[in-house]
């Protein structure tokens, strides 16, 4: 009888052993598949959250769009998640001029001296007053028409935006002049270890990684092709971006998107056409966008068939650091330049 029951004794403790062991075990291979697999949770969250974080830029990018191209006043409320990502704005990180003829009898340059004056030198003196408008006042000013630079004093605010106009004798508009600054947005993610940027700027898109330079993801939209009858078409679509007030928070972000009414700087024939482009974001934004935007005059000029080239070129020299142009700015184009401003409200 004892002996029995010493070996049912024994029997319960090896049994409960058992079970220690077995649990130490599954405790043992969980940690250690725990271990394997927490850098592939990691990346795999990195990688959610910057899927997130584009398509926060992308519904942000198209509800601006659609605003930005309606009347004055107009504007809609959107909600945007934010799970793990934060928004901010970028103040006037691009600075665009944008400048051309309106007849081809007439060829006029407008040099902006200092924050209260203009230079005008009209090649065949036609010209005879100038209008500069600003978004918070505007001035008219008649002068003698001459062949020598003549200049123009004002008491405006053009830090931001202007829009100068020449007129002949008769009221006809001979040529624009415009500098357009610009503001755009930044979505902020944080992943394992760093943090990632991407800026929303005009309709184009930046992306940064861990304070590495910023790289062009979308260029700005700029279209140019060829009519029927030979003349080159060029559109342009420039939007500015302010967020008033604070900067949004919140895992969902609620914003008013309101439009401040777009202006159209160009539309129909243009001669002379020059434009010229500087990004504050970052030094290496110019340097990408030139090479691209002069690529094909490149290749043409490389293989000896510059003369045959129809497109984007340099104003003046191959490095585009004096501007841009279309078929060398001689022809006539069709011309549309577009801005639309939009306010962000939260």
């Amino acid at each position: 009888m004892e002996a029995g029951t010493l070996s049912r004794q024994d029997q319960a403790v090896s049994e409960v052993l058992g079970v220690v062991m077995l649990l130490a075990m599954v405790v043992s291979m969980m940690g250690g598949t725990f271990m394997f697999l927490t850098p592939f949770v990691a990346e795999f969250q990195d990688n959610s959250s910057w899927s997130n974080a584009n398509g926060m830029a992308e519904r942000l990018d198209g509800r601006l769009e659609l605003v930005g191209s309606a009347s004055e006043g107009t504007g809609i409320k959107t909600t945007i998640p934010a799970a793990t990502s934060s928004l901010s704005t970028l103040i006037n990180v691009e600075i665009w001029t944008v400048s051309a003829d309106l007849t081809s009898d007439e060829r006029i340059e407008v040099e902006y001296l200092n924050g209260s004056a203009f230079s005008i030198l009209a090649y065949n003196e036609s010209a005879a007053s100038v209008s500069i408008w600003t978004p918070t006042g505007s001035q008219i000013t008649n002068f003698t028409p001459s062949h020598n630079k003549v200049i123009i004093e004002h008491d405006l605010n053009v830090y931001n935006l202007y829009i100068v106009s020449i007129f002949d004798a008769n009221g006809l508009k001979l040529h624009t002049h415009a500098k357009i600054v610009i503001s755009g947005l930044r979505i902020v993610t944080d992943y394992q270890g760093g943090q990632n940027e991407i800026a929303v700027i005009n309709d184009a898109r930046y992306d940064r990684t861990d304070s590495i330079h910023w790289d062009v993801i979308e260029k700005p939209d700029i279209d140019i092709d060829e009519l029927i009858d030979g003349t080159m078409r060029a559109s342009l679509r420039l939007r500015d971006v302010r967020i008033i007030g604070a900067a949004p928070s919140g895992r969902v972000v609620e914003l008013d998107l309101m439009s401040n009414g777009p202006i159209t700087l160009f539309s129909g024939d243009a001669w002379h056409f020059r434009f010229t482009f500087d990004s504050t974001l970052d030094d290496a934004i110019s340097p990408q966008l030139t090479e691209g935007w002069l690529t094909d005059y490149n290749l043409n000029l490389a293989a000896g068939t510059n003369s045959e080239y129809r497109g984007l070129s340099p104003w003046q020299r191959a490095s585009g650091s004096d501007g841009f142009t279309i078929d060398g700015g001689e022809s006539k184009i069709d011309l549309e330049i577009d801005l639309h401003r939009v306010e962000v409200r939260t």
